[in-house]
């Protein structure tokens, strides 16, 4: 895709979608902390969010001056698209984001998730095989990260199937912890039957994952392939 000349750049387009969704707006009756201030400036995630965008943007911006040789070959002069814009929209992007899909009261918000559905497992799904499907670990293992995606992706509509239309680079940037709920589930579980065919005392060849965390759930799994594809990244990548 070229740049038109003049207009907003297509990851300028991305921030600019991220500010005006509805759940952006919701940020604002989700607390980041319980201070017990004795007024009503209480910091909420939407304020939050604001505060991390700026700061993810001021860094971009640095970056885009002072150390543009670390992006030599990225292809963004045969779109008509500059350095200095492109990356601090991303970054202020992405900072807007980060926060979208976590439930009220954060990571204790998702441990109740978690814990209600673990609780209700034999009630709310329903399977024929012996052992539970590995997908159900979406609702087992529940993350706001993956939420964040499913989010952007599924749950907001313009006027297609593709959500809000992002980037395949914002979609990647969003991906802090690029594995699935499924990934992390297999791995563990094939770790388990090593162990107990070989013993404890024997080093398992089977590398345990990266993060406990996943950025992403089996039901959005082929969209991210298609991001993995468009920007030569892969489940469980680490730069060094």
């Amino acid at each position: 895709m070229v740049e038109k000349v003049g207009y907003r750049e297509e990851l300028e387009r991305d921030y600019d979608r991220i500010l005006f969704l509805a759940p952006t707006r919701r940020l604002s009756d989700k607390t980041q902390v319980f201070p017990l201030e004795q007024n009503d400036s209480v910091r909420t995630r939407l304020t939050h969010s604001y505060e991390v965008s700026n700061l993810a943007r001021s860094i971009g911006t640095q970056l885009a001056y002072e150390h543009s040789e670390l992006f030599e070959g990225n292809g963004l002069d045969k779109r008509n698209s500059q350095l200095t814009r492109s990356l601090p929209s991303l970054l202020a992007a992405i900072g807007l984001a980060h926060d979208l899909g976590n439930p009220p009261f954060g990571h204790q918000g998702e441990t109740a998730i978690q814990d209600w559905f673990k609780a209700n497992k034999e009630n709310v799904f329903s399977y024929t095989e012996e052992t539970m499907p590995l997908y159900y670990n979406d609702f087992l293992n529940f993350d706001g990260n993956s939420q964040t995606i499913r989010l952007l992706t599924q749950l907001q509509i313009l006027n297609d199937k593709f959500g809000i239309n992002l980037t395949y680079a914002t979609l990647a940037a969003l991906l802090k912890y690029p594995q699935s709920s499924t990934h992390i589930a297999s791995t563990k579980q094939s770790i388990e039957e090593w162990k107990k065919s070989h013993g404890e005392e024997e080093q398992c060849p089977i590398s345990d994952v990266t993060w406990k965390k996943h950025g992403y759930f089996y039901s959005e799994e082929y969209l991210v392939q298609d991001v993995w594809c468009e920007t030569g990244l892969r489940e469980g990548f680490v730069t060094q």
